[in-house]
């Protein structure tokens, strides 16, 4: 029986698409450099992906080469990010009441996130959204050698909680949460309400694929893949 979620952050457990978007035309701005497309799901198209190809867009391939520009790229968009975080990102719908039906089922929740920069701001966002005391685990880029598709960081959620793979549940609303997750050997839900859409996420064959965070309080069922 499951007994362990590991949730992805942005996209899964928070709607962060504004605060990332604000922040990235913030500090672009700051550099002279062009925003972000003005259709949000454009803009979110780039901000999903990794900082290793965010920033050859945004910034341009010589620019990338200059550690000093990137640097002081990378402390603007920081800055920026804190100035409108805490205002602007909110929870996906049902996401505390699905957190507190688990704890109060005796699951353990950790939270298993690529965030590298913003990985500073995870915790006051929890606290400030009212579900910093549901979370167990937080499990950032600057945990692991190597990030999401690589198991490693759901590998070290896991040891973290203390439960084997097949005793967790991995939520994530990317491609890369699925192929993560199945690798560590781990039962994976995609959930379609974050960055990726359903025809995106039905490529990496998760084993459920979800629109409602509530939906999750049905794993304890066997019936749980019928139902959905």
């Amino acid at each position: 029986m499951f007994s362990a979620f590991l949730f992805d952050l942005d996209g899964t457990i928070l709607n962060s698409k504004k605060p990332f978007i604000i922040a990235y035309n913030r500090a672009l701005a700051k550099h002279g450099l062009p925003p972000l497309p003005s259709n949000e799901d454009s803009a979110i198209r780039i901000l999903r992906n990794p900082v290793e190809s965010i920033f050859p867009e945004l910034l341009g391939a010589e620019r990338c080469k200059d550690d000093a520009f990137v640097e002081s790229f990378v402390d603007d968009l920081k800055e920026s990010y804190g100035e409108v975080y805490l205002e602007d990102t909110k929870l996906n719908p049902n996401v505390r009441e699905t957190l507190v039906y688990l704890k109060e089922s005796g699951n353990k929740v950790g939270v298993v996130t690529s965030r590298l920069s913003f990985a500073d701001y995870i915790i006051p966002s929890l606290n400030s959204l009212g579900i910093g005391e549901l979370v167990d685990v937080v499990v950032t880029s600057k945990d692991v050698l190597y990030s999401k598709p690589s198991p490693d960081p759901y590998f070290l959620g896991a040891e973290k909680l203390e439960k084997t793979p097949n005793e967790c549940v991995v939520v994530g609303d990317s491609p890369e949460d699925v192929v993560a997750g199945k690798a560590a050997g781990m039962f994976t839900v995609a959930y379609t309400r974050g960055f990726y859409t359903l025809e995106e996420l039905t490529k990496n064959s998760a084993d459920v694929i979800i629109d409602d965070f509530s939906k999750l309080t049905q794993l304890r069922s066997l019936r749980f893949v019928e139902k959905l």
